[in-house]
């Protein structure tokens, strides 16, 4: 039977086999709307794919070896989405602009270098594009990774006026505190010895401009290495930057490995998949050249080895979920993938596959340098450096094209970074707009495009924040230095101005250590301390918010202590940072270790391994105030109610430094749906964080409710549903299922396990479907003429046999 009879074929999934081709008579499929080719062996989208156009609405390429999209692409009329994204694609051609009902478009990891010069015209369909992980020059990624109406204003500006191609690239310097980072930045730039006194160190970070000849300019971000620095160094991390790890080769030992490199380089990697990094010995001078040697050698091993145990974890995951889509038949009710569905694993398993290909891009030599007065082995590094910067296979994406208007508002807006105010009016910025060639209604891309690079800060989805631009982040790190200062006492005693007897500075510290609370007002006091202080607190207050710093506590919450020294017109908030380590009393009274009979309990546990990211955590409690009412807050863990249920979050960091984050609501049974939409909006507060980490391995878990009533979560022995089930739907007739603790004796109402049920995009009455998955062998179609859906399974042989291709 030809493929092509299947008039009524409306849905074909051939996905994940092995096809490099199509039959011919497959243009016969006049009535085709949706085609899932991804995860095949086609170097080009099949000719015969384009005689269906009047029809198709949906095509997925994705994960195929694709070397161009065909200009013929323009036949699908009707097309709605395209996914091409994991190809070898290296352009796109103009036709793709003429798709006037496209809304969804993926080219996300491929090769492409510029967008066709009128594709911004597909911003009056398109509702989502994705062109992360390609080496864009033009536009350039911060203006792409915006979305399509920003690639549209940018569009139009190069019709304007001149554009200009520009070379600059971040540099972010990294390493333990007294690592030489600064002392390192300033022999580079200025080829002389200049010694960081230790007064004169960096707190939290400084920003430079090195211009290293007359076309390449760096911009170099020195990040204070003290831990409590780390949560506000996730924001200045980019996927384009050269990152440069110092370590004091005095100070290293081998037992300090992650202490002093293993944390930076599996938080960049976490960060910035495939981070550019650069290791640096520093303080050479004072080692003999055998330890330098020995050193440098460990420094390698333990690089390799981290790198290496990474990977087996991914692998081992990858091996669990190869095996059951092998042979989903002996899945026991205690495996780590039971009960979810063959697309949900396929899709972890293209994630992980994914995560362990994109490794860093690290030498495993140590640059080894002295800062001090020879400067042995700076000049070197110097050579180096600006070699990798200009290396087109490290940084595709160096040279850039921007509008000369744009470029010229950064150049005058960095002209005004010593301005005393820390920030810019939106119509001082409009006003600067328009010396440099822009109307009012064209300076908002021009910001949004500096404030992706980090060259200003720009919140324009913040009403507290929209009309002001930071034109000096580096500036703002004054605030952040006296706020994340390590020392709290030093930092408490730059309170002179404020009038406070000797009871209420010590009840002012004691809020401040046992609560993490501060007004606003003594913010406002300790503030005067920085250069230029800032003259509106509101602003200030509402930057912290948007960093996860901090978030607002109502008065009646805040007890006494905390009103004995607060101005009546003033403010109180919780810093997360200076949140105490002990578990309040109270905690233990309202949420008992075990969970009470008479009530049920939703877990959600996610874990993360090998790496802890930098603040997420802090930022986390911050951003899930809005969703919660009471709260009691400490250094690990929160009480708070949400509606008419308590929730209860909880964190773990283990010797090996991953990172446990576990949330948890108490509820009568007939609430478990009210309960799961409070649960799950605290868990999209939690995902949303971690899509600031890409490259961080983290899997989530759903508790038994079984176990934790019985008390097993004391002795470490619950059961964990895999996370995956909280996108599926509650499977229809099972009312339970069973918990392998109680040797399958015990079941947990299936409610427990799956939130409220999900549309299912598949779905549809009365249509008829056919679906084989027998796991891997070969598959041949016949008697299925009426059906207007086929699934041929993944994993499956499909080939198109050269005797008989129809």
């Amino acid at each position: 039977m030809y493929i092509g009879s299947l008039s009524l074929l409306e849905s074909l999934d051939v996905h994940r086999n092995h096809l490099r081709e199509l039959p011919g008579s497959f243009a016969q499929l006049q009535n085709l709307r949706e085609l899932y080719l991804s995860q095949n062996h086609f170097e080009e989208v099949p000719a015969v794919v384009l005689e269906v156009g009047n029809s198709l609405r949906v095509l997925e390429v994705a994960s195929n070896k694709l070397g161009y999209v065909p200009d013929a692409i323009d036949r699908l009329i009707m097309i709605e989405r395209i996914d091409a994204g994991e190809n070898k694609i290296k352009c796109l051609p103009e036709t793709v602009c003429s798709l006037s009902k496209l809304q969804w478009l993926s080219v996300m990891d491929n090769s492409i270098q510029e967008l066709p010069d009128k594709f911004g015209q597909l911003a009056v369909s398109l509702k989502y594009l994705s062109t992360t992980n390609n080496p864009l020059v033009q536009p350039p990624y911060e203006v792409c990774e915006q979305g399509i109406q920003a690639i549209l204003k940018y569009q139009e500006e190069l019709e304007r006026c001149e554009a200009l191609v520009l070379s600059n690239i971040k540099m972010v310097l990294l390493g333990s505190p007294l690592a030489g980072k600064t002392s390192l930045c300033n022999a580079l730039m200025e080829n002389k010895c200049r010694l960081t006194k230790m007064d004169d160190r960096t707190h939290c970070m400084d920003v430079k401009l090195w211009q290293a000849d007359k076309e390449l300019q760096f911009e170099v971000y020195d990040f204070g290495g003290h831990k409590v620095y780390d949560f506000v160094h996730q924001f200045f991390l980019s996927p384009l930057a050269m990152n440069v790890v110092t370590v004091d080769l005095k100070q290293y030992q081998p037992a300090k490995f992650e202490e002093m490199v293993g944390k930076w380089t599996k938080a960049l990697n976490a960060h910035s998949p495939g981070a550019v990094i650069r290791m640096v010995g520093t303080h050479v001078d004072l080692c003999t050249p055998k330890e330098v040697q020995v050193k440098c050698a460990d420094i390698c091993h333990q690089l390799q080895c981290q790198g290496n145990k990474l990977a087996r974890v991914i692998q081992e995951q990858m091996r669990i979920i190869k095996e059951v889509i092998s042979d989903s038949s002996s899945i026991a009710a205690d495996h780590p993938m039971y009960g979810v569905t063959r697309e949900r694993m396929l899709k972890r398993y293209h994630k992980l596959r994914a995560m362990l290909e994109t490794r860093p891009k690290l030498q495993w030599c140590v640059a080894t340098v002295s800062s001090a007065h020879n400067l042995k082995g700076v000049a070197e590094l110097r050579d180096e450096l600006v070699s990798l910067a200009r290396n087109r296979n490290v940084f595709p994406a160096l040279r850039h094209v921007l509008p000369e208007t744009w470029v010229s508002l950064e150049t005058k807006l960095v002209a005004l970074r010593e301005k005393c105010s820390l920030w810019l009016e939106w119509e001082e910025v409009e006003m600067l707009g328009h010396e440099a060639g822009l109307s009012a209604d064209r300076v908002q891309p021009a910001v949004a495009y500096l404030h992706k690079r980090g060259v200003v800060l720009h919140f324009h989805d913040i009403p507290g924040l929209k009309n002001v631009v930071f034109q000096n982040p580096a500036r703002l790190t004054d605030i952040l230095k006296l706020l994340c200062h390590h020392d709290i006492s030093k930092m408490l005693g730059n309170l002179g101005s404020l009038q406070l007897d000797h009871i209420q500075q010590r009840q002012l510290k004691d809020d401040l250590l046992r609560s993490g609370l501060m007004s606003t007002d003594i913010l406002h006091h300790l503030l005067k301390e920085v250069k230029h202080p800032p003259s509106n607190i509101d602003i200030v207050v509402k930057l912290l918010e948007r960093f996860g710093i901090c978030y607002p506590v109502p008065m009646s919450n805040a007890g006494s202590i905390a009103r004995a020294y607060r101005a009546e017109s003033s403010s109180m908030y919780r810093f997360t940072l200076f949140l105490p380590v002990e578990m309040p009393v109270d905690v233990v009274q309202q949420w008992s270790p075990v969970c009470p009979q008479e009530l049920q309990q939703l877990t959600i546990v996610c874990v993360m391994r090998e790496v802890t990211p930098w603040g997420l955590y802090e930022r986390f409690c911050a951003q899930i105030d809005p969703h919660v009412g009471y709260r009691l807050d400490w250094a690990n863990g929160i009480l708070a109610s949400f509606g008419d249920f308590p929730l209860h979050v909880t964190r773990n960091v283990s010797k090996e430094n991953s990172l446990n984050i576990t949330m948890a609501t108490r509820f009568p049974m007939g609430d478990v749906d009210r309960a799961w939409v409070c649960l799950l909006n605290v868990l999209g507060e939690l995902r949303s964080l971690l899509k600031e980490w890409p490259g961080l391995p983290y899997t989530f878990y759903i508790g038994c409710c079984h176990c934790l009533k019985q008390g097993y979560e004391r002795r470490q022995i619950v059961h964990y549903f895999p996370g995956e089930l909280l996108r599926q739907r509650r499977p229809l007739g099972i009312q339970g299922l069973r918990c392998p603790q109680s040797g399958a004796s015990e079941t947990v109402d299936t409610r427990l396990v799956y939130p409220p049920t999900i549309t299912d995009s598949y779905s549809s009455a009365g249509t008829e479907s056919f679906h084989c998955t027998n796991g891997g062998q070969s598959t041949h179609i016949y008697n299925m003429q009426g059906s207007s859906y086929i699934q041929i399974g993944t994993g499956n042989e499909i080939k198109v046999s050269k005797a008989n291709r129809e």
